[in-house]
């Protein structure tokens, strides 16, 4: 009895573990039991063994470019071992592609256009590798290169190497992507193709960026430009420098003596191959002095950092000095200590006489408010123009000095004598120049020296009450005039042609006219702007019905041909730059740099060199000089207004933030 209780137990026991079964299957309860399904033998890979080859075409190819390299750069004079390498590298490139289109064929699928993709990547690299052939010596010569001119063979070189190298990042960077991608998927029965080409147009962007970046380096690397933006940065050739350069008739050479892999003599060598490249008659030498004793002896050099000009027995020293610390001030006015010691290189020197005894500015040594002439003077120098003193005992009562290349009368403040006046309009009819500087704060008659040159002087002062200079800080600023107005004419030709970059100053001008009737061209180089007004009560106000805005003349240039030249004879004519301002020359006025390049193409002008008309570059510092009144506004205004400022920006986000977390809670 008991055993069959048990045997009925165990059947319910079994039968309640098959329904579960049953019901875990998915099949009704109650259904007769299924038989367990047999198993099922894994699925070879489809394609080969479970290791592909591309796991090790990867390293291989990689090895043979790196086999190339060595044979073609590490080894190149060594040519059994460089061809062996080369060879070897090469046919390991070509046995990898070969292999990645045969595996790209046995493919299926999905598989089939990745190993696609890949071969056609690898067989790029193999032509890129190709084209680099085309650049060797033999490449050169198997392909006619060689016997090609100079110019044609160096542009197809540089074609060439540009092109392997771009198809050569192209196809391999791209290629060494994809293969990292499809590596963890080689033993899947399936891949992700989608990863595999988001990774190889991933590595053709990147390639495509490098070849751009390279080429576009490249492509500036070819032009003849150099920015500088450092603060020991060398002053660059001007453009009045280059024009000096190119009127060389005759063959000039430059010798810089710096040792070798100096700083400073980078910097130099730099500027003199931009003047070099404004004249063919110049050639230009770096030497290291203690390489070549003889040549240092020769041209007399004890020193580093020094440049020589030789022009037939015409010799100039330039000292700059080699060590960057001293040498960095010459570096920032080489062009203008340059062009001083050129021109006396490739010219005589010429005489300035300076008139005296009238109380010009060059005879006052008052620097009240910059009415000095240090630097016009300094100016003249860099002319190779010697200055010299023209008063009574001079001559300029009776005959101005025949080998006067320029007189100059610069403000004077008490009025000529007639028989000095007289002295000047004999040396203006026989064909002298003159630079006439007249000022209207002299209260004395100025006239008799305009009309030597065909000339009359109105010494009111002008006035602008819309456009002028803050200095004094009161209505007498108006007469602070600024222009930009300039005429064509060669005196002023640089101005001209920056004009709105360019403004000059007059502080207390008067204006000019010509004399009717009088034979000569005199062209108004300089003109106010048409807001201007003669102030004829020094009031420093408009009055309307009394006084009228207009554009008044305040510069001239006089031109008269008094003897023509040839036949061996000098061409002679009256050449006249004449200032309704004297200020407009002094130091004070030579803070604005358009007033030094006005003062400079007009002694070009007076020269006959208004070929040479341009800048002079320079990189010094300007000294930057305040009134009390500056200083105040910048103390308080850095002490005070500026935290102020800062601290209410920074009150006003931090309430503003606070608002907002406000309203998003």
């Amino acid at each position: 009895m008991k055993d069959q209780r048990a045997q009925a137990d165990e059947a319910d026991v079994s039968g309640k573990e098959a329904a579960a079964a049953q019901r875990a299957e998915g099949a009704a309860p109650g259904a007769a039991p299924q038989e367990p399904p047999a198993e099922r033998p894994a699925p070879a890979p489809r394609g080969g063994p479970a290791i592909r080859p591309g796991a090790w075409m990867v390293p291989a190819y990689a090895g043979a470019l790196l086999a190339i390299f060595l044979g073609e750069r590490v080894v190149p004079t060594i040519e059994g071992l460089r061809y062996a390498l080369s060879g070897l590298g090469f046919l390991t490139l070509v046995l990898v592609t070969a292999l990645r289109f045969a595996t790209a064929v046995r493919e299926t699928g999905e598989r089939r256009a990745v190993e696609r993709s890949l071969a056609i990547l690898s067989a790029l690299g193999v032509v890129a590798v190709a084209a680099y052939f085309t650049t060797t010596d033999a490449g050169r010569a198997m392909l006619g290169v060689s016997r090609a001119a100079p110019e044609l063979r160096a542009r197809i070189d540089a074609a060439t190497t540009v092109g392997w190298i771009a198809l050569l990042v192209i196809a391999t960077v791209p290629l060494f992507f994809g293969e990292a991608a499809l590596a963890p998927m080689r033993r899947a029965e399936r891949i992700e193709v989608r990863r595999v080409r988001a990774a190889t147009l991933s590595g053709v962007t990147l390639a495509f960026a490098a070849v751009y970046s390279a080429l576009f380096v490249y492509a500036a690397g070819q032009l003849d430009l150099k920015a500088d933006f450092s603060y020991y940065r060398t002053a660059r050739p001007g453009e009045s420098t280059k024009r000096v350069a190119e009127s060389l008739t005759e063959p000039l050479k430059i010798t810089a003596f710096f040792p070798q892999l100096n700083d400073v003599g980078a910097e130099v060598e730099g500027y003199l191959r931009e003047v070099k490249a404004a004249s063919p008659q110049i050639t230009v030498e770096m030497q290291d002095r203690l390489l070549v004793p003889a040549l240092a002896k020769e041209a007399k050099v004890t020193q580093d950092g020094v440049i020589v000009l030789t022009r037939d027995t015409s010799r100039e020293v330039l000292i700059v000095g080699a060590d960057m610390k001293t040498a960095g001030a010459k570096l920032k006015s080489l062009d203008a200590d340059f062009q001083k010691v050129l021109l006396k290189v490739i010219r005589a020197q010429r005489i300035a006489y300076m008139t005296v005894g009238h109380g010009e500015l060059n005879e006052t040594a008052s620097s009240a408010e910059g009415r000095t002439t240090k630097n016009l003077r300094k100016l003249l120098e860099s002319q190779n123009y010697v200055i010299k003193d023209l008063g009574l005992a001079q001559g300029l009562g009776s005959e101005i000095p025949k080998d006067a290349g320029v007189v100059i009368v610069l403000g004077p403040q008490k009025e000529f004598l007639p028989e000095e006046v007289a002295a000047l309009q004999r040396y203006a009819d026989g064909g002298g120049h003159l630079l006439l500087a007249l000022d209207p704060e002299a209260k004395v008659d100025l006239d008799p020296l305009a009309r030597v040159v065909g000339l009359t002087w109105k010494p009111v002062t002008l006035a602008n009450d819309r456009v002028y200079v803050r200095r004094r800080f009161n209505e007498s600023d108006q007469g602070m005039l600024v222009t930009t107005r300039y005429s064509s004419h060669a005196s002023v030709s640089t101005l001209s042609r920056h004009a709105q970059q360019a403004p000059t100053i007059f502080p207390g001008a008067s204006s000019l006219d010509k004399v009717e009737g009088v034979d000569v061209k005199a062209d108004f180089v300089v003109r106010t702007l048409g807001e201007t007004f003669a102030d004829t009560n020094g009031d420093f106000k408009f009055d309307q019905g009394s006084e009228q805005r207009n554009a008044y003349n305040l510069a001239a240039a006089v031109s008269k041909e008094i003897a023509p030249g040839g036949d061996g004879k000098e061409k002679q004519e009256l050449r006249a730059f004449v200032l309704a301002d004297a200020d407009a020359l002094t130091d004070a006025t030579f803070r604005n740099e358009p007033n030094i390049v006005l003062a400079l193409d007009a002694f070009r002008w007076l020269g006959g060199e208004e070929s040479f008309a341009g800048e002079i570059t320079t990189n010094e510092d300007v000294r930057i000089e305040h009134t009390k009144e500056k200083d105040q506004v910048w103390f308080w205004a850095t002490i005070l207004v500026a935290p102020a400022m800062v601290l209410g920006l920074g009150l006003f986000i931090t309430r503003r933030g606070r608002r907002a977390s406000g309203r998003r809670a």
